[in-house]
């Protein structure tokens, strides 16, 4: 059996956000052996360039030579072609970037990611990597997504399964409990507070049933870790085979919305134990870690994520109707309110994602869509139309069951066309071939038309915004910045541009909390002129406002029949008149 590739972990400076990974390279590839570092980690897809927080590396090899391995390119190293194996190579890194993608070392925690961490041994790909991680100090403790084959070991079955894992190491709260006969870890390592561990642990077993009824099948994994990390503020999660990574802030367990916001997010995680991590996308069944690895398949493997981490909150019944509904609402109006949305279809915008997606500017309403939110919305309207066919059916669940039955594990991965596929299986050609237009095309998905299906109706808010001034804004230190200028709205026709600070509307200094405030006192079709600074320089504009921007909300029929309260308990998993008007 062939050597396995080896790391220790030393964590002796974690005070000062340090760390040193030691690599042991198998004797039969020393010499000259190439060492890369990966420069992205899947699930995320932009390129972290994680070499930049390389203090140090050096080798040495069995013969005792000490040397400096050769930088190759930007990202990975070569050791001598005399070297004698097996070789430690060393490297220090320095770890203080607290994201579910990025490294985070201090005294009170160590979140390891191994795409930040583990260097891979080309021609070794194929190989164990085995980890030996020992807690520093000796009174804290190791979480690893890998098994824990004892005495501070952990095994990977190879560089992806390595790569596809994660660490946590600390004097940490945690809570054990099993879903079906598989054991699943909930660890807390936020900056302060103590979560409701009892509460999270009954809230994920309920949603880990609503997937397990959603595929049709037991869990695809024997045994799941979530590793949750908390600061100030923050948030996000990303997917391994066998758990995820999450963040929010810490105080999310005091605060209704962001606790739903984090039942989503651990729903989203968990559906990608089958979407994502089982049935795959081609391009990403085997990535290249080097250099970006694109997918046109985003809408499918993040956007039905999306839909589906909603949708089973409430299955699971830690969310009530009414919330998913107005999710779902408030999705579509911000799609709607996205000129990028006219311009970049969900298939270039997976495409995409590594330069826009991930490297949002101010004009990035006006240049792409979101793959997520416009993927859930396209999700939504062809569950709807399947369940139009078939009030009493289980309309997108079938397909996402079907495409699992026919790509789960297949190591070509699943295809756009394979989904299709599916759908035309599901649900008939035409269906398909509206998949298609809406995958391939810019534009919004089309909504009205079939909500009634579910008993429910479009309805606008009774709020009363204000006039349209075309504009998204940010507020810090009391500044209001126009993060973003919509095209062709009111303020882009006025010469308005994203990144502009306001001073004064009609004369009248603005400060945070103001601008809204002062259009209430106009109306649409009224001239103003804006104050902004564009740099160095102060420009005055005119805008004439535009109509008020109204919000949506989805409402129940006036009198729903029976084939749309049966559909909507077969979508929801709960009475229709169980929500709210």
């Amino acid at each position: 059996m062939a050597e396995p590739v080896r790391y220790h972990v030393d964590l002796a400076d974690r005070d000062h956000h340090l760390l040193r990974v030691t690599t042991t390279v198998p004797t039969d590839l020393a010499a000259g052996a190439v060492l890369t570092l990966s420069v992205w980690t899947p699930g995320s897809y932009v390129r972290r360039d994680y070499v930049r927080h390389v203090q140090w590396i050096t080798a040495r090899d069995a013969a005792g030579v000490v040397s400096t391995p050769t930088p190759v390119g930007e990202t990975a190293w070569a050791l001598p072609a005399d070297a004698v194996g097996p070789v430690e190579v060393t490297f220090e890194l320095y770890a203080n970037e607290l994201s579910v993608r990025t490294n985070h070392v201090d005294d009170h925690h160590a979140l390891i990611i191994p795409a930040a961490t583990f260097p891979y041994v080309e021609g070794g790909e194929d190989r164990p990597h085995v980890v030996h991680l020992p807690p520093q100090p000796a009174t804290h403790r190791v979480w690893s997504l890998l098994p824990d084959e004892g005495e501070d070991t952990y095994v990977a079955e190879d560089r992806d399964h390595l790569i596809d894992a994660a660490f946590e190491v600390g004097d940490l709260p945690s809570v054990t409990f099993d879903v079906g006969e598989v054991p699943h870890t909930f660890v807390w390592a936020g900056h302060g507070g103590r979560p409701p561990l009892e509460s999270i642990a009954t809230d994920a077993s309920a949603i880990a049933e609503a997937c397990i009824d959603l595929f049709g099948d037991g869990l695809p994994t024997p045994h799941y870790t979530i590793l949750a990390a908390a600061w100030d503020e923050g948030g996000g999660g990303l997917e391994h085979r066998d758990g995820a990574v999450l963040q929010m802030p810490l105080r999310t367990f005091g605060d209704e919305e962001l606790t739903a916001r984090f039942q989503s997010l651990l729903a989203h995680e968990y559906l990608h134990l089958w979407n994502v991590k089982r049935l795959t996308p081609a391009a990403l069944t085997r990535p290249a870690y080097a250099s970006p690895t694109h997918s046109d398949s985003l809408w499918v493997a993040e956007g039905w994520t999306a839909y589906y981490d909603e949708l089973v909150c409430v299955r699971a019944g830690v969310w009530k109707p009414r919330r998913l509904l107005d999710t779902l609402a408030s999705t579509a109006d911000a799609i709607r309110a996205t000129p990028g949305v006219g311009l970049q279809s969900l298939r270039r915008a997976g495409h995409e994602a590594w330069t826009k997606h991930y490297r949002r500017d101010e004009n990035a309403p006006n240049a792409m869509t979101d793959y997520y939110g416009h993927g859930s919305l396209v999700a939504f309207e062809l569950d709807l139309r399947l369940r139009a066919a078939d009030p009493r059916g289980d309309g997108l669940d079938t397909v996402f069951r079907t495409l699992w039955r026919r790509h789960a594990g297949d190591p070509a991965g699943y295809t756009e066309a394979d989904v299709v596929a599916a759908v035309a299986d599901v649900g008939g050609a035409d269906l398909a071939e509206l998949v298609e237009d809406r995958v391939a095309n810019p534009g919004h998905p089309v909504l009205d038309d079939v909500v009634d299906v579910v008993g429910l109706r479009w309805a606008t808010k009774d709020d009363t915004p204000p006039p349209n001034l075309g504009v998204r804004t940010a507020e810090s230190g009391g500044a209001v910045t126009l993060a973003a200028v919509l095209r062709d709205g009111p303020a882009w026709r006025a010469g308005l541009t994203g990144g502009d600070r306001v001073v004064a509307l009609d004369g009248e200094v603005v400060a945070g909390g103001h601008l809204e405030a002062l259009l209430r006192t106009r109306t649409a079709g009224d001239a103003v002129t804006v104050t902004v600074t564009r740099g160095p320089r102060l420009i005055t504009r005119t805008v004439t406002l535009g109509e008020p921007v109204v919000s949506h909300t989805l409402r129940p029929v006036a009198t729903p029949s029976p084939d749309q309260q049966a559909a909507f308990a077969a979508w929801a998993g709960s009475p229709l008149d169980e929500v709210a008007g």
